[in-house]
């Protein structure tokens, strides 16, 4: 039997999950799928297009493992799907070439916060809903042009230091004056015609952890006209440790990895 690259492409509701990576005594996405794989016979390292947070949701992560198996890459679909918790669905499963990599052959990832005033029912579990008692109580409305003039600020090459997870921006900048500068393709609002409900989307090669709830908690603070416009920037700038709103994270959606044509 000849080792065989496998790529799987899943979705997941993150309600359901302590995040993705495996942690001693908690139900997380890593250990739900390995545990899925083992019943197809496979056990292997797997590697991952994204970490994901505690309750954040994904509709496109890729993770990518070798092991030895005869299975296609349907028939590992079909596999998985019969043992993983109803919770975790593979959408798609793959034979790819050796050198394949979920993460490092990644050309961008594309995440997608929801937020409404409130949002209707059925998206309430994949949303941010305003007000927010313990950390927006007063938010009636958002102004989207406010929300598009703070996120274009952030299009671009920039050091997002000022948005990396507390404490993160000073080890990897310890280790390497670049390690947290980012470049963010898209980042934009979109809003809703049924609903007062707004989808801001970021795309971009990668990003640090927590960088887009903390770029969402930021524009959602201008929008509620809390801050002005200008408070992105002085915060993208100053690349201090950030201080301002975070967004919950089962607002946030993995919707999307992309690779060159062909490799998935």
């Amino acid at each position: 039997m000849e080792n065989r690259r496998y790529a799987l492409r899943l979705a997941y509701d993150g309600a359901a999950f302590r995040g993705f990576q495996r942690q001693p005594g908690m139900a997380t996405v890593q250990g739900a799928l390995e545990e899925a794989l083992a019943g197809a016979g496979i056990r292997a390292r797997l590697d991952m297009a994204a970490r994901t947070d505690a309750g954040v949701h994904a509709l496109g992560q890729v993770v990518t493992f070798t092991a030895r198996s005869r299975l296609t890459g349907e028939e590992l679909r079909a596999a998985l799907n019969r043992s993983a918790p109803p919770e975790l669905l593979c959408l798609e499963a793959a034979v790819v070439a050796p050198s394949f990599h979920a993460r490092a052959s990644a050309l961008s990832r594309t995440y997608v916060y929801l937020i409404g005033l409130p949002p209707p029912e059925p998206l309430r579990p994949y949303a941010w809903t305003l007000p927010d008692s313990r950390s927006l109580p007063r938010v009636r409305a958002l102004d989207a042009e406010a929300m598009r003039a703070a996120l274009r600020q952030v299009v671009g090459e920039h050091d997002f230091a000022g948005f990396a997870r507390p404490g993160e921006q000073t080890a990897r900048r310890a280790r390497d004056p670049e390690a947290t500068v980012r470049t963010v393709t898209r980042a934009e609002v979109i809003e809703a015609s049924f609903a007062p409900v707004y989808a801001l989307v970021f795309e971009g090669r990668g990003f640090l952890r927590a960088m887009v709830r903390h770029l969402v908690g930021t524009a959602v603070t201008i929008g509620a006209g809390e801050a002005p416009v200008e408070r992105m920037g002085e915060l993208l700038r100053a690349r201090e440790r950030y201080r301002g709103v975070r967004a919950p994270g089962w607002g946030l959606t993995l919707a999307r990895v992309t690779y060159p044509a062909g490799a998935f």
